[in-house]
Parts: structure tokens; C-alpha cells; sequence
């Protein structure tokens, strides 16, 4: 065995604001970093998870202390200053701490397979690439002792990079992670909390979707782990709030209602949060009761728009009808949902995105996100949006949709009205009693979920970049009145 004490490191900094959900309603811990220390762990002498968005030491002090013999890296959401800077530290903090100033450092993620070229240029500190899935190729790398006959492996050898055959790798089972290798508690509504990748893809084709895509940037096909062992990995978690990290949890409902059953079956007492389509609540009413019986706490459901038109023209594949059927279920339920819709759409007006708030009331919705559209690089929907006269790509990293009509400030006012249209006291009384009907947040308590909920959003108002994005906005608005 050539690799005996192994650091993994998340290279993420604690203000990446992609790092939260829902404007830090929670925090998902590094899943795919904790699935290759599971594949791995058992290969080695010890093994520590290092995730610098929490961590409060220095690296270089945890690298002298530990001592590792392998640096793990991964690269899932691109490279940023805050990355460069932690990889390129890398071969002087070993010098410091006594080890070798080539001590190997293995990356990987999604990031890394699909621009593996651009990876081995910028970071000539990184000794090897594992490309795609890694919890397999680690794993056959770990008991190689060299990445020499392993496939998917690049790797520098005297001053050169042999690049081994891609061999594609998936294997679901492997998602259920060993949490003794944790190190950090991670926050869901200011309380501890946890997330769950229960299945990979999904079978839908909205026009404007990346999470359809594997980790090789092709259409990924819905293939889920079993309810069992689903239910086994909840009981093996101390939190008691659960975020299902699924694209969409809900592919197949008789898999949804199985893991209903166990989860009653055992008394197993969890609240869940996930993405759902409202097709599938539309489809089985019963088994939206039955999933907050199990403790189904929060839908979060990409409505998208009012406008027929606009819904087709994003290919989600329902109508208004459709999603007005799944809310007449919802209504009678205590589930809390969160409706993501998207605003500047080819044709749409401002009237037509100010009904948003208007719409979401109508149905019922607790929480809305509207979100400019995206329209990625590459994509067919990037070219049919090139292809439409007066609409335009940002070039930024975000590839924000904008129109001659309504530029991205333009879209942003909108948002900032939608929201002051949607949030009224009395909307949130009605949230804050609905989420204390819930029969599982009774069992917890619900003055305790309340507190933790009104943490959450003081947190917001006190956290410094907060503060900054609202004073600009409201600067703006006040410039744009007087």
C-alpha cells in the first residue's frame, strides 16, 4: 500500500454564495468527497475530509499535524481565486511541514472530467486527474499503488502526462456514505442538518436544466438506489433534518411510496426537504398524505411560470391546469413549499412576470424564488435564445438571459417587486402557522423549528454581504424614484 494517511480537502471559501441553498436556508456538505472516503477508507491507516468552507484552522497547521502521504482535491463548481490560491499553497505547506514538496495531490469532480486539459494547465502543482465518477477509480488507484494501469487516471510522469483510457463507471450503491468520517455539523435552518443523494439524472427535458447531465456532461438516465437502503442511511443520521440532494427524488412514485412505508415501519423521525415535480403530486394525491405522515416537510417545486406559452417554450412537460391540480393536494396538507419561477422569457412581459406573486397566492405557494433565466453555453436552448432577435447571453459565469427590453437591473427590480408583492405580515402568519400543523414538526415541537426559522432569516439581516447587496438595491431604487 504506497498511499497510508489521506487528506481530502474541499477548496471551497466560506462566501461562495452557490455553497448554500436558498440563500443559506442550508448547507450541503461535499457529498462526492465523502463517498470517495467511504470507497477508500478502508484501504488506508487514517483519513481526514478537510471542507474550507467550515473550517476554521489554518491548512497548513492541519497539514503538519496530520501529515498526509496524499492530497485529495475536488473540483466540482469551476475554479476561483479562493481555489487557485489553496492548490498552488499545497507543495510549499508540505515543504513546511516536513514533507516532501511533491507530495502527491490527486483532483477530481465534475469540473476536473469535463475540462481535464484546462485542470492540467493552470495547476501544474496537481500530480494526477481521476476523471468521472471517482468512488471506483480511487478506489482500483488505492489498491494499484500507482496510476499507472488504472483507468481514467491522467497523471505527470517525468515532466510528461499520460492520459489512461476513460472507462465510464457508475455505481448508485456507493452514494450511501460512512458519516463517522465527518467532521463538521452542517446547518439546516440554523440547526444541524444533513443531505442524502438517493438517486442520479433525470428523465425530464427542460429546456434550461444542466442537472440533467452526468458528471461527463451528457443526458444522464433516472437510475435510483433502492428504498432500503435509502432508509438505512436515514437511520444511521443523528440530524433531524434531511435534505434529499436528488435531481428528482420523485422519477419513480412507487419507489417514493416503498421508502414512505419503511420509514413509518420504523419509526423513523426525520423531516425532509426535496425537489418534486408537480406532476408527480398531481398524479398520486394519497401519497402526498402518506409522505407527510413519513415526515415530508418541504416541496421545492420548479412552477416556473402562469403562462402556458412560456411553460411549453421551456419543455417542462405540464400546463397551468396541471400545476393547479397539484396544489388543490397541496392545500391540504401541511407540507411548506417553495416555488422556483423564472422571469425574462422569450415574450414575457413585466406584467405578466409581476403576476408571479399573484400566482403564487392563488395556489398557495409559502416561499417563492423567482430566478432569471439561464441559458448555458452549448446548449440548444443557448442557440435558440442567440437565434431570437433582442435577447442576449450575459458572458459572465452565470449566462444570465436579458432582452433589449428588460436588462438584467431591470430584471432585478422586477424580482425585488415580486417579492415585496408576495411577502405581506399576513402571508407570513399564515406560514408560520402552517408549519406548526405539521404532525411531524408537532412531535419535534414547533416553537423550536419557529426559533430556528427566525435565526435563519436574522442571520441574513446581520451577515455583512447581506447587508451590502440590500443597501445597494435600496440605493438604486431610491435614485431611480428621486
Amino acid at each position: 500500500m504506497k498511499w497510508k494517511r489521506v487528506l481530502l480537502i474541499y477548496p471551497y471559501g466560506k462566501d461562495k454564495k452557490s455553497e448554500y441553498l436558498y440563500n443559506r436556508l442550508m448547507m450541503i456538505p461535499p457529498l462526492g468527497l465523502e463517498v470517495i472516503a467511504t470507497a477508500i477508507g478502508d484501504l488506508v491507516e487514517d483519513l481526514i475530509v478537510v471542507d474550507l468552507r467550515v473550517e476554521e484552522r489554518p491548512l497548513g497547521a492541519i497539514i503538519r499535524e496530520f501529515r498526509p502521504d496524499l492530497i485529495g482535491i475536488s473540483i466540482n463548481w469551476g475554479t476561483d481565486r479562493h481555489v487557485d490560491a489553496v492548490i498552488h499553497s499545497l507543495p510549499g505547506l508540505c515543504e513546511q511541514a516536513g514533507l516532501p514538496r511533491d507530495t502527491d495531490i490527486l483532483a477530481g469532480g465534475l469540473y476536473v472530467t469535463r475540462e481535464a486539459e484546462e485542470i492540467i494547465e493552470r495547476y501544474p502543482e496537481i500530480t494526477m486527474l481521476a476523471l468521472g465518477y471517482g468512488e471506483g477509480i480511487t478506489r482500483r488507484l488505492f489498491e494499484a499503488g500507482s496510476p499507472e494501469k488504472v483507468d481514467s487516471m491522467y497523471y505527470r510522469r517525468n515532466g510528461e502526462v499520460v492520459r489512461n483510457p476513460v472507462v465510464r463507471h457508475l455505481n448508485v450503491d456507493a452514494f450511501h456514505i460512512d458519516r463517522s468520517l465527518r467532521r463538521y455539523t452542517y446547518p439546516s435552518l440554523h440547526s444541524p442538518g444533513d443531505s442524502v443523494l438517493t438517486s442520479i439524472g433525470c428523465p425530464m427535458r427542460c429546456a434550461f436544466c444542466k442537472w440533467r447531465e452526468n458528471i461527463y456532461g451528457d443526458e444522464q438516465p433516472w437510475v435510483p438506489r433502492s428504498p432500503e437502503d435509502v432508509v438505512s442511511e436515514f437511520e444511521e443520521i443523528d440530524a433531524d433534518r434531511i435534505y434529499l440532494a436528488d435531481a428528482n427524488f420523485a422519477g419513480n412514485l412507487n419507489r417514493v411510496e416503498a421508502i414512505c412505508d419503511l420509514i413509518l415501519e420504523r419509526g423513523i423521525k426525520k423531516l425532509f426537504t426535496l425537489e418534486i415535480r408537480v406532476n408527480s403530486i398531481a398524479a398520486r394525491p394519497y401519497l402526498v398524505e402518506k409522505m407527510q405522515k413519513a415526515g415530508f416537510f418541504m416541496f421545492l417545486i420548479g412552477i416556473e411560470s402562469p403562462q402556458d406559452r412560456i411553460l411549453k417554450q421551456l419543455r417542462k412537460g405540464f400546463n397551468q391546469r396541471v400545476i393547479r391540480k397539484a396544489f388543490d393536494v397541496l392545500r391540504g396538507t401541511n407540507i411548506l413549499t417553495l416555488g422556483n419561477f423564472i422571469m425574462g422569457s422569450v415574450g414575457e412581459t413585466k406584467s405578466e412576470m409581476l403576476y408571479i406573486a399573484d400566482f403564487a397566492k392563488e395556489l398557495g405557494v409559502d416561499f417563492i424564488s423567482p430566478n432569471k433565466l439561464y441559458a448555458y453555453p452549448g446548449t440548444e436552448f443557448a442557440k435558440f435564445i442567440e437565434k431570437t432577435p433582442g435577447y442576449h447571453i450575459d458572458g459572465g459565469r452565470r449566462h444570465y438571459v436579458y432582452s433589449d427590453r428588460y436588462g438584467v437591473n431591470d430584471l432585478r427590480n422586477i424580482q425585488f417587486e415580486i417579492y415585496k408583492k408576495f411577502y405581506t405580515p399576513g402571508h407570513i402568519w399564515n406560514v408560520i402557522r402552517k408549519m406548526a400543523g405539521h404532525p411531524v414538526v408537532q412531535q419535534f415541537g414547533s416553537t423550536r423549528l419557529l426559533w430556528d426559522l427566525m435565526c435563519t432569516v436574522g442571520g441574513n439581516f446581520t451577515s455583512r454581504r447581506f447587508r451590502k447587496r440590500l443597501l445597494r438595491k435600496l440605493t438604486k431604487r431610491f435614485k431611480k424614484t428621486g
